[in-house]
């Protein structure tokens, strides 16, 4: 069996494991309060048998009696909810939590994949698992400017390092703010540990936390799933659940330390090939390297080089390698 099989299926026991899990917690929670109280198992009983008297009703030619099931329902449901909240319990109590209200934890919406499966998916096929976990750390609310010099100003920017990246993590915060109505990719660049990476970060994590499906992929492993795809056509075998599908239509594609791949004719190609089609599918991609942009130019082709010039906001960040500023700084800790 395929990995991507092997994962979907999977992740498909994962959702019926999840479904369950929060069936019991909705029983467990229902035993509880009836039996604190009583009078709330009174109010189900009444509303189960309204239901069957109106169905009945209704089936005797009634046409009335299912308009007043849904008020007395409604009824029944504005007393639950203060009966619940005056012993001081949330008025949703009872109701069956989820951990994605929108597929109600199926992982499917209309026989469609729900953002959260193909999210799901996406970490367990490219690697990425542990980005979730990473990105508890590394999001816009822990940003720290504090690394950044604010005395130097840089001759080409006239700008300290710190008032770049001030306008720079403004500018990100408008992307992902603009994002479903603004198409805007992004190609981010400077030196080894200035922060390309944590600020990719923050991005995907904005918008992970507003239902957007994100494939976050080293450069590395991209050109491995594109060389994956060259030799190996089964990787369809869950239809459009493929990593590589995803990294054409997903609504932002991450590429990180473009320039660390083996480069070649191929790489080459499908590099133009994966941006070009986002850029005619409207859809979002950010890059990020260690290459100034004569280097990009020199190691890309002139197609390449246009296209991600012409068509991309281009953020240089500029300052000290954070990860050396760290490390001293827990040396004299």
């Amino acid at each position: 069996m395929h990995q991507e099989e092997l994962q979907y299926n999977k992740l498909l026991r994962s959702y019926e494991e999840t479904r369950t899990r929060h069936l019991r917690e909705q029983k467990e929670r229902r035993e509880t309060v009836y039996e604190k109280l009583p009078e709330l198992a009174a109010l189900d009983r009444k509303l189960a048998e309204s239901s069957v008297a109106a169905v009945k009703a209704a089936l005797d030619g009634d046409s009335s009696a299912l308009d007043r099931l849904g008020k007395d329902n409604a009824q029944i449901a504005s007393e639950k909810k203060a009966l619940l909240q005056s012993a001081g319990y949330p008025a949703d109590y009872l109701e069956l939590p989820y951990t994605c209200p929108d597929c109600k934890d199926t992982g499917f919406i209309n026989k469609e994949k729900c953002h959260c499966f193909k999210q799901a998916l996406t970490f367990a096929l490219s690697e990425t698992s542990t980005l979730p976990h990473l990105l508890k750390q590394e999001n816009f609310e822990h940003f720290s400017f504090s690394y950044y010099d604010d005395m130097t100003t840089d001759s080409r920017l006239q700008l300290t390092p710190r008032e770049n990246m001030e306008k720079i993590v403004a500018d990100a915060k408008q992307f992902v703010d603009e994002f479903d109505s603004v198409s805007r990719s992004i190609l981010i660049y400077g030196n080894t540990g200035v922060g390309k990476t944590f600020l990719s970060n923050c991005i995907a994590k904005a918008l992970l936390d507003t239902a957007h499906h994100v494939v976050y992929m080293t450069s590395h492993n991209l050109f491995e799933v594109f060389e994956a795809h060259r030799f190996d056509h089964t990787t369809e075998s869950s239809g459009d659940a493929s990593l590589y599908q995803y990294i054409f239509h997903c609504d932002l594609l991450i590429i990180d330390d473009l320039g660390t791949e083996l480069s070649n004719s191929f790489t080459n190609s499908m590099l133009y090939t994966c941006i070009n089609e986002r850029q005619l599918r409207k859809k979002s991609t950010v890059i990020s390297t260690n290459l100034s942009l004569e280097q990009l130019r020199d190691r890309y082709s002139e197609r390449i080089f246009s296209r991600i010039t012409g068509n991309y906001t281009l953020w240089k960040l500029i300052g000290k390698d954070i990860r050396v500023l760290k490390r001293m700084e827990g040396s004299f800790s």
